[in-house]
């Protein structure tokens, strides 16, 4: 399966996007980076954010990547009590999933709402 993720911080926004890359690099193989997009915070006010797409290869479940996607936002300090819309360390969502036959098997509505997750997808794609 092809999966690509959208990442975010406004909180140490270069180091936890670091720790994050680094961490994806041990479960995905390989790896394609967006460029880093500067997003303003949206719903409140904070920090701007940065912003970026991975695409990466794994047999995993969605189920299993996403987990594995949350102990990587716990291990950069997320939490979870947070607001939706609130300054975070680290959010990684996986926004499309793709089998091996090129078929959409799961796609994200916020590439629709959101600039900050179609704007760095649209490089990958």
């Amino acid at each position: 399966m092809k999966y690509f993720l959208s990442l975010g911080s406004n909180i140490d926004a270069k180091i936890n996007l670091d720790f994050a890359q680094n961490e994806l690099k041990k479960i995905l193989t390989n790896i394609r980076l967006s460029s880093i997009h500067t997003t303003k915070a949206e719903g409140f006010d904070g920090d701007d954010f940065l912003n970026l797409v991975i695409s990466g290869e794994s047999d995993d479940s969605f189920e299993e990547i996403n987990n594995k996607l949350k102990s990587i936002e716990d291990d950069a300090g997320r939490d979870r009590d947070a607001p939706k819309f609130s300054s975070r360390t680290l959010d990684i969502d996986i926004i499309l999933q793709i089998d091996k036959n090129e078929e959409i098997v799961f796609e994200s509505d916020e590439i629709q709402k959101y600039n900050f997750v179609s704007d760095p997808l649209k490089e990958l794609i």
